[in-house]
């Protein structure tokens, strides 16, 4: 057995790359509207077309780094005519920015024994950046060699700031979104 002093080898094996295994993660959305100046609806959508990849230092976790792609085009309300609407340019205006990113530039450890942290990050949507930060629990299965990490994010976003502000006074839909990501990754190696 052989040992060595370069700490550039031994931290780069503390560096794990994992890939978002997209069969098995999704985001979510949850808004609110009003219709006719009266009824309370609850609008719910999923997009179903997320990739990217995850970059974990197991000996500082502050110190991984995570993409995140979606695709807006495959978000889906169960409603068709209003899927339609949240293509367009009033929306998401997909023909012309097919993708938002997410992109984590800090990580904070609030609990690392409950796999509890804080991710800040860039988020882009339709060319516009804003910081955004996620509260984030690690819900990986703990058997021994499985080689998947899963991850439940949430956070609170005001649509305005990425210039969607299409409301109508008969159809006026909240400012805030709730957005849930369910993201489950795959050693890197595993896929092609």
């Amino acid at each position: 057995m052989t040992t060595t002093n370069d700490s550039n080898q031994i931290s780069t094996m503390n560096i794990t790359t994992w890939k978002i295994d997209t069969e098995a993660s999704s985001v979510e959305f949850t808004s609110r509207m009003r219709l006719m100046f009266v009824a309370k609806v609850t609008v719910k959508g999923r997009f179903t077309d997320v990739t990217g990849t995850l970059t974990v230092d197991e000996r500082e976790p502050a110190n991984s780094h995570s993409t995140i792609t979606i695709g807006t085009a495959s978000l889906d309300t169960k409603m068709a005519a209003r899927d339609k609407h949240l293509y367009s340019a009033d929306f998401f205006d997909v023909e012309h920015y097919p993708s938002m990113t997410f992109t984590s530039q800090h990580v904070e450890v609030l609990d690392q024994a409950a796999g509890h942290y804080r991710i800040a990050g860039n988020l882009t949507i339709r060319e516009v950046t804003h910081e955004v930060s996620l509260d984030a629990r690690d819900i990986s299965s703990k058997t021994p060699g499985e080689s998947r990490l899963a991850f439940h994010l949430t956070t609170v976003l005001d649509r305005r700031d990425w210039g969607i502000t299409w409301s109508r006074p008969m159809q006026k839909i909240a400012d805030q979104v709730n957005l849930e990501l369910t993201i489950q990754f795959v050693s890197a190696s595993s896929i092609d």
